[in-house]
């Protein structure tokens, strides 16, 4: 979520308990799933004004309003990755970014210009460092916490909203104390909390025997309706909810499971096409399956993901008409690959080998298979492999399997069977024995 100077910067801490035990309930959570949240969220944003980004677009990017530098912000994401992890706290995520910042020459006053070519000022200091903190880490933990709201909404199917209930709390959220909704109620869908800048609102899920005949609870969704909201990088006029800062109208935890579903909407779209009408989707659907790859590949990397396959790329026109040429037409242009390749026997053995993909290639790896240096055929197995961008005269390979049929989940796709480092002078050997043969590309 991109941050900008409260108006209200006396505010309290976002995380300080509202009535005995309501909070530390609201957010005992698992820090595996806020950490899938921070972790989810692509790389990094760079951005000059804070509504670059608008709502969903917040559930899966970082950025820092003007802060125009891909690697601080990198830098600045995995400290809060760390700190929602439990490794760093609040204090110390602070204390390591301002050197950082210091280092580079980003601490306090910086002009900046913008996309208009209009100059700006804009400051880091230990109170925006804290406010960039505490937006992040409690858009991490709502994030984390609707997952397991909807897992447990069966036998808990009402939420209720709760404020801290002291005079700091805004008098329109105050007006929500009490609401109590069942989880799938549109009311939750742009104000599940928080809602604005330092709000400290949250919800508590309760049993229906905890909500029936209890008067304290308010039943009924306020009736408030939109207001007008412009823009101002784009000019923009949106409705927005009432009472709530603009750019928090919306859920965060759905708009990560809406790009989840839409993921895997498309994906059955592609299996079902034939593969060059597949195929020709490629460029259309590259930031999706970026997208889709970085939420599932660090859980893949972590060993927690075992089933769901993660969706690499599509294979191109172009390799298609080549392949075609050699008597290998694919049922389909997918290009998947299974947990198990990152994490488990096979990754442990080329981790002894020293020639394992590190994690940093893994998570590149969508962007680096459309890019591929060369794409050769195994003569022996019939794989198709590509080889990748690398440094140092050692590539990332990809050994793939055309028309691979699964048992579990039952289906045919094309299959990465092997992923792991090479070097190039090999590969050429290869070539030259006519154990590989070059489709595409060289590697001269």
């Amino acid at each position: 979520m991109p941050v900008r100077l409260a108006a209200d910067p006396d505010d309290a801490p976002l995380h300080a308990p509202a009535t005995p035990g309501e909070f530390a309930a609201a957010f005992r959570l698992q820090p595996t799933d806020a950490v899938a949240y921070i972790q989810g969220r692509d790389r990094v944003r760079i951005t000059y004004d804070w509504t670059e980004l608008w709502q969903d677009e917040h559930a899966r990017a970082f950025t820092v309003s003007r802060l125009i530098r891909a690697d601080l912000l990198e830098a600045l994401r995995r400290g809060i990755e760390r700190s929602v992890d439990g490794e760093l706290t609040r204090r110390d995520w602070i204390r390591d970014a301002k050197p950082l910042l210091q280092n580079e020459d980003w601490w306090g006053e910086q002009q900046i210009v913008g996309p208009d070519g209009q100059v700006r000022t804009t400051r880091f200091g230990p109170r925006r460092l804290a406010l960039i903190y505490d937006v992040n880490t409690r858009m991490a933990y709502a994030a984390g916490r609707w997952e397991r709201i909807e897992a447990a909404k069966a036998s808990h199917p009402y939420l209720r909203y709760v404020t801290r209930n002291d005079e700091r709390v805004r008098a329109s959220h105050r007006a929500w104390h009490n609401v109590t909704l069942p989880v799938d109620d549109p009311w939750w869908q742009t104000h599940y909390p928080p809602n604005g800048w330092h709000c400290r609102c949250t919800v508590v899920q309760l049993r229906a025997r905890d909500v029936d005949g209890n008067p304290a609870l308010k039943r009924q969704a306020p009736n408030e309706p939109p207001v007008e909201w412009k823009n101002p990088h784009t000019g923009e006029v949106v409705p927005v909810p009432a009472n709530i800062d603009p750019g928090f109208g919306y859920n965060v935890g759905q708009a990560r499971a809406r790009w989840r579903g839409l993921a895997d909407v498309a994906r059955q779209k592609i299996d079902q096409y034939a593969a060059r009408l597949g195929a020709a989707q490629a460029d259309d659907l590259a930031p999706l399956i970026e997208r889709d790859w970085a939420d599932w590949v660090d859980e893949a990397l972590a060993g927690r993901e075992r089933n769901r396959l993660g969706w690499l790329g599509i294979v191109s026109e172009r390799d298609l008409a080549l392949l075609a040429a050699r008597g290998i037409d694919p049922v389909s242009a997918e290009v998947m690959v299974r947990p198990g390749l990152l994490h488990g026997p096979k990754a442990t053995r080329h981790l002894d080998a020293g020639n394992a993909l590190t994690a940093d290639q893994w998570r590149a790896l969508p962007d680096r298979f459309r890019q591929a240096v060369a794409v050769l055929l195994d003569t022996r197995s019939g794989k198709v492999i590509y080889l990748l961008p690398g440094a140092d005269g050692r590539l990332p390979l990809l050994a793939m399997e055309v028309d691979f049929v699964m048992r579990r989940p039952r289906r045919t796709t094309n299959a990465v069977r092997s992923g792991y480092l090479v070097d190039l002078a090999d590969i050429r050997n290869r070539v030259g024995t006519g154990e590989l043969e070059v489709v595409a590309g060289g590697v001269a």
